[in-house]
């Protein structure tokens, strides 16, 4: 066996771009640091934030941490690339005009052959963009069916006129009542909003979306050029690593192919990881507006120093599930362990089930959420799982180690918390020298 290179990370900057949520940058300053918190106790490891609050910057807000284990310590910048105030202006419209843009968007979905090609290429998503709107109709059916019967009982009493009008007007309130519960356990409001963003996002009805974007990419290059000058040293950056989840899969390569137009040398001079996890991509690709978006993928993917992972979950069906986001067919999963860096499947596509994230109790707890599940690929685990988000965040490892192998910290970290040693082996494989089974519980 070769001697290993430089594995291990001093310092990193994580960019994260949220989904389609009116979450604020103070919302996820409150779940990284109990995200954080919960890593370092399944890992065996001290986690800090050095920022009290959000350090605001021109397109979000950062804060700084510090992780340390035996052996080892990391220190990470968490940037939020925000954009939550334009996906609350979208949420916060007339009622009327949430009920136009719905039926616009499932007209437009039907017509274009939009919706069809989701299920030609995703039957799990196909039926869960479905279920939004076969949910709000018998949301409604059954306002209808009360009203009609509450109609039907006063009609003796009232006559006809009076017990119509009473029946319409217990209609409605039911209909409203529905809405706000069970419809908000549901998430059945943002669903909507979401199909009509999705639909208008696509045909460029969202000029401000785009600007946003536009100005991550500007961001994301000017932390990439600091990088640059101050070199990669003891006090310099080892990577940058942009994530994004859901929606913010779109928005994250986005800004790295807008990075690349400006700058085709950006990521060489400083290391440049894609995250993307529960993505959408597809979502916005299948449709027949969406060009730019299809061209955004197969520039990244054409950019051979990126280096681009997807995670995705046979149990998440807000995602697309065993599609290539790029070449839009059926995916291809990468074998269990490659050599390290090895990107040449552009992406590097894993797959790792909700279900072995989570400890069985955990998972048994949110079974039926399916939002729930669709948001912990962006969460820590309650176990040493195959894939932790936070493992990405504050781990002692560079993000090509992590890819190149599907248990991902589990292949290299001790019970102790400590690295395993390890060597590169004529493949340019990462080979534990002791190898480590994967865990099926949390650590005592």
């Amino acid at each position: 066996m070769r001697e290993v290179p430089a594995t291990r990370v001093g310092r990193r900057h994580v960019f994260f771009v949220a989904g389609y949520d009116p979450m604020t940058v103070e919302g996820h300053h409150r779940i990284v640091l109990r995200e954080m918190k919960r890593f370092g106790t399944v890992w065996r490891a001290a986690t800090r934030c050095r920022d009290a609050a959000p350090v605001p910057t021109p397109t979000g807000a950062l804060w700084r941490s510090e992780a340390e284990g035996q052996g080892w310590h990391t220190a990470t910048t968490f940037e939020i690339l925000a954009w939550d105030d334009l996906a609350r202006a979208d949420m916060q419209r007339p009622v009327r005009s949430h009920l136009r843009g719905s039926v616009r968007a499932i007209i437009d979905m039907v017509t274009s052959g939009t919706l069809l090609a989701y299920f030609r290429t995703s039957r799990r998503y196909g039926v869960f963009f479905l279920f939004t709107y076969l949910l709000l109709l018998a949301f409604w059916a059954a306002a209808v069916a009360v009203g009609i019967g509450a109609a039907q009982w006063l009609a003796p009493h009232l006559g006809a006129l009076a017990a119509g009008l009473f029946g319409v007007a217990v209609a409605l309130a039911s209909g409203l009542l529905l809405m706000r519960w069970p419809g908000r356990r549901f998430r059945l409001r943002q669903s909507l909003d979401l199909a009509e963003f999705s639909v208008d996002f696509a045909h460029g009805r969202h000029p401000e979306v785009d600007a946003r974007v536009a100005a991550f990419a500007e961001r994301l290059r000017a932390v990439a050029a600091e990088a640059a000058r101050e070199g990669v040293d003891e006090e310099g950056l080892d990577e940058i690593v942009i994530a994004g989840h859901s929606l913010g899969a779109m928005h994250a390569v986005s800004t790295v192919a807008a990075a690349l137009d400006e700058d085709p040398a950006f990521g060489t001079r400083v290391p440049v990881r894609i995250l993307t996890l529960g993505s959408t991509t597809a979502k916005f690709a299948l449709h027949p507006a969406g060009t730019r978006l299809r061209a955004a993928a197969q520039r990244v993917a054409a950019a051979p120093q990126i280096g681009w992972m997807e995670v995705q979950s046979r149990d998440d069906i807000v995602s697309f599930y065993k599609v290539n986001p790029v070449t839009l067919d059926r995916a291809t999963f990468a074998e269990p362990q490659l050599a390290v860096g090895d990107f040449a499947q552009r992406p590097l596509l894993r797959h790792v089930p909700v279900r072995d994230m989570v400890s069985a109790a955990t998972y048994r707890r949110f079974f039926f959420d399916v939002m729930r599940r669709h948001c912990q690929c962006f969460l820590a685990s309650d176990i040493r799982a195959p894939h932790d988000f936070y493992a990405y965040v504050c781990g002692p490892f560079a993000f090509d180690v992590l890819a190149a192998h599907l248990h991902a910290l589990c292949a290299y970290m001790a019970p102790d918390g400590a690295p395993l040693p390890a060597a590169l082996d004529a493949g340019g494989r990462l080979m534990p020298v002791v190898t480590m089974p994967l865990p099926d519980h949390a650590p005592s």
